[in-house]
This record gives structure tokens, C-alpha cells and sequence, in this order.
């Protein structure tokens, strides 16, 4: 079975077992999460496409750990006026492992 669910302005396209990256909420380690906001489910009954989402379906997962991006350093540079500036920034997010899609 195969869904796609929507969360913080991303599409995920995910599958029972699968380990997504998703945003960092408020979530302990081996806490559920339910995502609502199921798109479009392909399953054995045949593929079923919501308006804008699935009415009654639900995908639920479990929070496997919490860690940080890659490393991205940004910098500004002004030419002719000896000034310029590095920084860097690491995001955080959630690994979630896909453990049920109803719908």
C-alpha cells in the first residue's frame, strides 16, 4: 500500500516500513505521529484521490530519532568596502518510520 501524505508544505510518497525526514515538532523518541492529511492512497481496492485529501485515511509512524542537516554556510559580500560575513546553519528534523497507512 502507497500514500502520499502532505506535512508542512512537503509531499511525502511512502510506503508501510519506510523512514521519512520530516520537520522538528514537539515529539519524544518512540512517540506516534499521525499525519491526516492524506492526498491520494494506492492500494489493492485501486487508487483512491482525495479533494483536496482522502476522507477517513490516516498514516502512522514512529519517531525513530531526532538529528540535524548538513552543514550550509552562507556569505554576504560587498565589494570595494572590506566587509564581508560567514555564517552557517544546521536544520533539524525528525526521522519517523512508517508503521501503518488506514485508509
Amino acid at each position: 500500500m502507497i500514500a502520499v501524505i502532505d506535512d508542512s508544505a512537503s509531499q511525502f510518497k511512502v510506503a508501510e516500513g519506510d523512514t521519512i525526514e520530516v520537520d522538528l515538532r514537539d515529539a519524544e523518541v518512540g512517540s506516534t505521529l499521525s499525519f491526516e492529511k492524506v492526498t491520494l492512497i494506492e492500494g489493492d481496492s485501486g487508487v483512491k484521490v482525495g479533494t483536496p485529501y482522502v476522507d477517513g485515511a490516516v498514516v502512522t509512524g514512529t519517531v525513530v530519532s531526532e538529528k540535524k542537516g548538513p552543514k550550509l554556510i552562507t556569505t554576504n559580500f560587498r565589494r570595494r568596502k572590506d566587509s564581508k560575513t560567514r555564517k552557517g546553519h544546521r536544520q533539524k528534523f525528525l526521522q519517523v518510520k512508517i508503521d501503518k497507512i488506514q485508509g
